[in-house]
């Protein structure tokens, strides 16, 4: 599988997640030391320490939002990576370079990847989604993403990938799918007839040569389709190949 990922675009948040929340936590310090070394002006006082705390807490749910996307343990651009290694050189692998973060070029069409990270218990039943976490509260504050609604994301970014593709390629009709992918390994999935493909890891790829492939494009079709997508980005982005397996 060869992957095309905008290195210079997850650098950049990488750098966010890694000191935005020690800015965060140093000026939350910085506001407790002062407080105890200055007694005048109490209301002065009071609103700079509450403008301090705010600006500490935006600086660390920032840092960590950013370092749970894309400096961490589960960062999303690696952890698509690892639960497709092992495809052939017919899959490109598409990371921040087009309008949906991750992206799947390959014989049969495109299939987009809605990523979550949430660790704990994941549970989908009766139309409704559950995660059940320690600490759920305080670590979304810390940045931790919220599950939401991973089948409207899904919705979103296929048909947002669909008008791309109708801009560029107007005169080709190219199948686009979406799933929902989990990567953090200390994720429990349990789901019950999802509205949207759901997956853990690396139990994707059976999917994407079983019951997710669709009938593999004409050459042509799948050339056009490279250039349009590929084509003239490697020299903006990083380019990398890995065996099949």
């Amino acid at each position: 599988m060869r992957i095309v990922v905008n290195e210079k675009y997850v650098a950049r948040r990488a750098f966010i997640g890694r000191y935005a929340s020690l800015a965060g936590l140093g000026v939350l310090l910085a506001a407790f030391i002062f407080s105890f070394t200055q007694t005048d002006s109490p209301l002065l006082m009071q609103g700079w320490l509450m403008g301090a705390l705010l600006v500490g807490v935006l600086l660390s749910f920032v840092g960590g939002y950013y370092a749970e996307r894309f400096s961490g343990p589960v960062a999303h651009h690696v952890g698509v990576r690892n639960a497709l290694k092992g495809l052939d050189n017919r899959y490109t692998l598409l990371q921040y370079v087009l309008p949906v973060p991750h992206v799947l070029l390959g014989p049969d069409g495109l299939t987009v990847f809605v990523v979550r990270s949430q660790p704990g218990e994941i549970s989908y039943k009766d139309g409704k989604w559950h995660h059940r976490q320690r600490a759920k509260f305080l670590r979304q504050l810390a940045g931790q993403e919220g599950l939401g609604l991973p089948e409207a994301d899904v919705g979103r970014q296929v048909a947002r990938m669909t008008r791309y593709l109708e801009k560029r390629l107007p005169d080709v009709d190219v199948p686009v799918q979406g799933v929902v992918l989990f990567i953090n390994p200390d994720t429990r999935l349990n789901v019950e007839d999802p509205p949207v493909p759901v997956f853990y890891g690396k139990k994707v790829k059976s999917w994407l040569r079983g019951p997710g492939a669709r009938k593999a494009l004409p050459a042509e079709v799948r050339r056009r389709l490279g250039e349009a997508l590929v084509g003239g980005r490697e020299q903006g982005a990083g380019s990398k190949k890995r065996g099949g397996g």
